[in-house]
């Protein structure tokens, strides 16, 4: 048996569960408070996307559009079709990107859910295991004080 840590066994629960409802929080919405964060594995993807005839280029990294490119001549248009064509290459970008994740992704992901499940069975289990040393403590308690007597 290892022996016990000097933080408690609840403390560490705790703080366990704070994290995954961090974690739960950020995958539900897709990203963290500052946006995805980078993927520390190598070079984060870009991805590009152009419309109205490479007149406007977009890029987009980490789920977001990073850039944006528009050429003078497609400043000349009206508003309602620059908006369209800006809307395209944003979304052909964003496009991009989600190719280029698919076939190389293959970091696993963690089910928070599962998780939670895991660390409520662990917690249980740890709090039988507390009362089975807490009786056992207890019965050598009541042996030594009835030797005593």
């Amino acid at each position: 048996m290892t022996e016990p840590s000097s933080e408690n066994a609840e403390d560490r629960l705790v703080k366990a569960r704070e994290r995954l409802k961090l974690m739960r929080a950020a995958t539900h919405s897709g990203s963290s408070e500052n946006g995805p964060a980078p993927s520390s594995d190598g070079p984060s993807r870009r991805g590009t996307g152009m419309a109205d005839e490479e007149r406007v280029k977009a890029t987009a990294a980490n789920g977001r559009l990073t850039g944006l490119e528009l050429d003078p001549r497609a400043m000349r248009q009206p508003p309602d079709e620059l908006a369209a064509h800006i809307a395209a290459a944003a979304n052909a970008a964003l496009d991009d990107l989600r190719t280029q994740a698919k076939p190389t992704d293959t970091e696993p992901t963690v089910d928070p859910a599962a998780l939670v499940q895991t660390l409520q069975n662990v917690q249980e289990q740890g709090m039988r295991q507390l009362a089975l040393i807490n009786q056992s403590i207890g019965e050598a308690l009541a042996k030594a004080r009835a030797s005593i007597r």
